[in-house]
């Protein structure tokens, strides 16, 4: 599993996140499916998985997942989970997020 940290994001911005697996796949392997979630890190957001309003798409080796709004001063965890074909690994990024009023 690798993470990253996004710079902040306005809660009035729709932006586009992409987790790219592409130098994790074995020849041959490509993304059979894609599950991505948002879990709040702190501050406070009764609904953090309102924040993913789109299905996420696969395009090679990169999940690209919509995402908008969020509160302010909160921190979010967004994680894909993939797994791979024809092969059945699974493998996990992460990236944390803030939310800031510009």
């Amino acid at each position: 599993m690798t993470s990253t940290a996004w710079p902040a994001k306005d809660p009035a911005e729709s932006l586009v996140c992409d987790f790219d697996f592409t130098p994790e796949l074995d020849p041959g392997e490509t993304i059979g499916n894609a599950v991505v979630s948002n879990t709040l890190l702190s501050g406070s957001d009764p609904n953090p998985a309102a924040m993913l309003f789109a299905a996420a798409t696969i395009a090679a080796g990169v999940v690209l997942q919509p995402f908008r709004a969020g509160v302010h001063n909160a921190f979010y965890k967004l994680r894909c989970e993939v797994t791979l074909a024809p092969t059945g690994r699974v493998l996990v990024l992460t990236a944390t997020l803030p939310v800031r009023t510009a």
